[in-house]
C-alpha cells in the first residue's frame, strides 16, 4: 500500500548524502504492557538506523526503560521516543531524563510519544500537547509547512498530501511561549479534526536547558520515504544542537 503522496515537492533530500559527525542517538521504543502497540515501531527504528549510517551518527536502540539512568543517558546527544505509549518510566527514570535534558540533552518524539506519560507534568510541558483523540480511519490530508529554514523543513515544498492517523491534541502549541510550529494539517481536507483552522502537527522548542522536537507523523513509518526521513533527520540534528 502506498501511504504517502507528494503533491508538490522539488528537493534533493538532505537525508541522503549529508553527514553530521559525532551525533549520538538513543532510539527508544517501549509500550506499556496491555495497551495498543504500533506495528510501525520497528520501521521507525530502522529509519533512524539507516539515517545514522548515511549521516555519520552513532545509533543505539533500546526497548528497556532501565536504560534511563544518568550514566547511560549522558552518552547521547538525543533520545528519540519512537512511538512510545503509556506509562513506561518509573520516578527514578523520569528524574534521570529530566536531568539529562537540563544538562543540554535533546528529545525527539514521534506520533504516540504524545500518548506517553500523561501524568508526568514535566514531560507534558516538554511535549507541548498530549494526544487527545483521532478519527476512526486513517486519511489522506494536506500538510502545510512553515519556517522553511528549519532543518526539518529545509528544501521541501510548502504543501504535501500524506496518509496518516491524524491526532487531535490537548493543546495548540502555537499559543504557548517559545514553541515554533513547523507543520500544520488542514482540517478541511479530512474528517474528524477537532482543532480548527490551526492544527499544528510538528513543532520544536528549547526546554529546561535542552531541546525538544515532536512530530505527529509515524503511524505508518514508511522507512524509505524522503519526506519522513527529512523530518526525522532534521529533527534529530536540531535537537542535538547541530
Amino acid at each position: 500500500m502506498k501511504i504517502f503522496k507528494i503533491i508538490t515537492i522539488s528537493f534533493l533530500i538532505s537525508a541522503t548524502g549529508h553527514t553530521q559527525d559525532n551525533i549520538k542517538v538513543l532510539a527508544f521504543s517501549q509500550v506499556e504492557p496491555g495497551i495498543y502497540h504500533h506495528l510501525s515501531n520497528l520501521n521507525g527504528i530502522a529509519l533512524i538506523e539507516r539515517l545514522g549510517k548515511k549521516r555519520g551518527w552513532d545509533v543505539d536502540v533500546t526497548h528497556d526503560s532501565g536504560t534511563f539512568n544518568d550514566a547511560r543517558l549522558a552518552q547521547y546527544d538525543v533520545v528519540a521516543f519512537i512511538n512510545t505509549t503509556g506509562n513506561i518510566l518509573n520516578k527514578t527514570q523520569q528524574f534521570a531524563f529530566e536531568r539529562y535534558i537540563q544538562n543540554g540533552g535533546g528529545y525527539l518524539g514521534t506520533h504516540s510519544a504524545a500518548d506517553t506519560e500523561h501524568d508526568w507534568e514535566w514531560y507534558g510541558k516538554m511535549l507541548g500537547g498530549y494526544f487527545k483523540s483521532h478519527p476512526d480511519v486513517n486519511q489522506l490530508a494536506s500538510v502545510n509547512l512553515e519556517n522553511n529554514k528549519h532543518p526539518a523543513n529545509i528544501l521541501m515544498s510548502e504543501t504535501v498530501d500524506i496518509l496518516e492517523e491524524w491526532y487531535n491534541y490537548s493543546a495548540n502549541v502555537r499559543k504557548k511561549s517559545g514553541f515554533t510550529v513547523l507543520m500544520t494539517v488542514d482540517e478541511s481536507t479530512y474528517t474528524g479534526g477537532e482543532m480548527g483552522d490551526d492544527h499544528p502537527i510538528t513543532w520544536a522548542h528549547e526546554y529546561n536547558g535542552g531541546r525538544a522536537f515532536y512530530t505527529g507523523f509515524g503511524h505508518f513509518f514508511q522507512k524509505d520515504h524522503p519526506f519522513l526521513a527529512n523530518i526525522i533527520a532534521g529533527g534529530i540534528e536540531w535537537a542535538a544542537g547541530k
